[in-house]
């Protein structure tokens, strides 16, 4: 038997029910909502009800009130707010930052306060720029405006120890932006950490923006990096949530640095075995039983001996590897098979969080030239016969399928060649590393 909850006030139903003529679009932004009185009258209640139920709204930052003309459907039109496009380049005009420009190309008028203040640090910002107890920081606080309401702050903070007698401290417009004074000083950031915080304005910042009741705010502190890693910027940005939608805009093709493969040397052991151990908790997960086997240490340590192991870095991380060798398995291989002239790859593997960007064809076709280069036939190697989408994977990437051998005692045995010198052109370039 179903048990109901307990009824809703009556209140909660005034407000539940304006709530949803909101939402369906039946009261449109800027509509003014019947009187209090008028409320009161069509739910049979008391005056101080209707108020009750219409303060709920409020609160939720859905109405707003404008004694003595009464309640409106809050108007939005947010701004859309692109963290990401803080590193692009700045507008040729002297007298437009980046937020105006990009509000004039929305056709809003913008505009800014400027003020720039020395001040001792908030915990969060001295432990965002790592300074010590007693610095101080210079602060350019700005209040930016849309169509002559105060939309969002943006706080930048930098150690006073850089910027002092520079442009940062002027409350001006900085037309070049401030990033690049501060490049121009000598430290220059490549790399920035984002924070996001949502939670209800302090008063000050209230205050600062015109907030009514029930508005939430989202905070975004970003804190800038130069190349050895010294912070030299931390910026509080304020975003009321009833005026921004924040927008991020992000990509897979880009893997930082150009990817280069380079010969392993015995320090790498744990790196192969790591990527190995990557690959099979990777696989175990989708319920593929492929590699489930501690890896074996003994053969990677003579691949990598004997110089057939490579691994691949990108920014001088390791993110793939592959062995390429003479030896045909005589489990797969026939005898004839195996004096034709052949290179044969093993574990090759491609770390998850680059996957997609198709490595793997870059490093057979790596390996195909490698063996048309040694005066090699073909380029073979051996999947596992379950692994149904590693066999498909292969064909799609220009492999023939030689025969399915079952061996005693081993789960590979999907048998595959191509052509030596045969190239897909598919994934990035793969470059040797200096002295490879």
């Amino acid at each position: 038997m179903a048990v109901s909850g307990r009824a809703r006030a009556l209140y909660q139903r005034i407000a539940d029910k304006i709530r949803v003529e909101i939402t369906d679009g039946s009261l449109g932004p800027g509509a003014r909502l019947p009187t209090e009185a008028e409320i009161a009258n069509e739910w049979h209640t008391t005056r101080s009800t209707a108020v009750q139920g219409l303060k709920v709204l409020v609160n939720e930052g859905l109405i707003i009130s404008d004694r003595p003309r009464g309640y409106f459907v809050r108007s939005r039109r947010p701004m859309v707010y692109r963290p990401q496009g803080e590193f692009r380049k700045r507008p040729l005009s002297p007298e437009m930052d980046q937020f105006l420009m990009q509000m004039a190309e929305e056709g809003r008028e913008a505009s800014q306060h400027i003020e720039v203040k020395v001040e001792a640090p908030t915990r969060q910002i001295r432990e965002r720029l790592q300074l010590q107890e007693g610095e101080l920081v210079a602060v350019r606080r700005r209040v930016r405006f849309i169509d002559g309401v105060p939309y969002n702050t943006n706080d930048s903070h930098f150690p006073l120890s850089l910027v002092q007698n520079s442009e940062i401290m002027n409350p001006d417009d900085i037309a070049r932006g401030a990033n690049v004074v501060i490049a121009e000083l000598g430290y220059e950031q490549v790399r920035a950490l984002d924070e996001f915080h949502v939670r209800m304005p302090t008063p000050e910042e209230a205050d600062r923006l015109h907030l009514g009741p029930g508005t939430p705010v989202t905070v975004h502190l970003c804190t800038g990096f130069t190349h050895d890693g010294k912070p030299v910027r931390a910026v509080v940005n304020v975003l009321p949530g009833d005026r921004h939608v924040i927008t991020y805009e992000r990509s897979r093709e880009q893997l930082g640095g150009h990817p280069t493969i380079r010969q392993a040397c015995e320090q790498d052991l744990c790196t192969v075995v790591d990527l190995w151990e990557h690959a099979a908790s990777w696989l175990r997960d989708r319920g593929i039983d492929q590699w489930q086997y501690p890896p074996h240490e003994d053969r990677i340590r003579a691949n990598i001996s004997a110089g057939e192991c490579w691994i691949v870095d990108v920014d001088q991380v390791p993110v793939a590897t592959i062995t390429v060798d003479e030896h045909a398995d005589p489990d797969f291989w026939t005898e004839t098979e195996a004096a034709e002239s052949a290179l044969y790859v093993h574990r090759m593997v491609v770390r998850r969080d680059v996957a997609g960007l198709d490595l793997g064809s870059a490093m057979l076709d790596w390996a195909s030239n490698r063996a048309a280069s040694q005066g090699k036939a073909w380029l073979r190697l051996d999947a596992w016969r379950s692994n149904d989408s590693l066999q498909s994977y292969y064909g799609s990437r220009g492999f023939t399928h030689v025969r399915t051998v079952d061996a005693e005692g081993r789960s590979s045995g999907a048998l595959f060649q191509r052509l030596a010198g045969h190239l897909r052109g598919l994934g990035p370039d793969l470059r040797g590393a200096a002295g490879d």
